[in-house]
């Protein structure tokens, strides 16, 4: 997904740490029940990659870079609703 292709939802952290990923993001991801994912924890949050293009594409610290960009583009204000 192109960096100005970015979906910002908010979800919340249910009982034994799940979180629902909204309909929007599954369907572009095409993650689907059973889709292997990969956690990273940052100092400020929590990174899901597809496990499958993790391994075929990149290392987690072009993957971090990459991410911070992104994010460096988003108007918080978009995230607070």
């Amino acid at each position: 997904m192109p960096d100005d292709d970015v979906i910002v939802k908010v979800s919340k952290v249910l009982d034994r740490g799940l979180v629902s990923i909204p309909l929007e993001i599954r369907e572009k991801l095409d993650l689907r029940p059973g889709t292997k994912m990969i956690v990273f924890a940052t100092e400020d949050g929590v990174i899901l990659r597809k496990a499958e293009l993790f391994f075929e594409r990149e290392a987690p610290g072009g993957l971090l870079k990459r991410i911070r960009g992104i994010f460096s583009k988003v108007p918080i204000r978009d995230m607070e609703e």
